[in-house]
């Protein structure tokens, strides 16, 4: 199994969903996804963030996408 993400108010103000190209051009809603899990809602690819989000630092995350491929826990 991957890397649990705690759901907590400090990492979710981490949080750059909002920012991602992907997320923008998507109907997406909510975010946090590494902790969260996959979006509910369709995806179109369009980039990826998750590189520059402090949480993948913080937590050694590999990959990112997390809106498409599920939280990094089931990973």
């Amino acid at each position: 199994m991957g890397i649990v993400i705690p759901d907590t108010p400090e990492n979710m103000q981490l949080c750059i969903c909002e920012t991602c190209p992907t997320f923008n051009g998507s109907p997406l809603t909510g975010g946090f996804f590494c902790s969260m899990g996959k979006a509910k809602e369709p995806v179109k690819k369009a980039g990826c963030v998750c590189s520059k989000c402090q949480i993948t630092a913080k937590f050694s995350l590999k990959g990112g996408l997390w809106c498409v491929r599920g939280k990094s826990a089931d990973l």
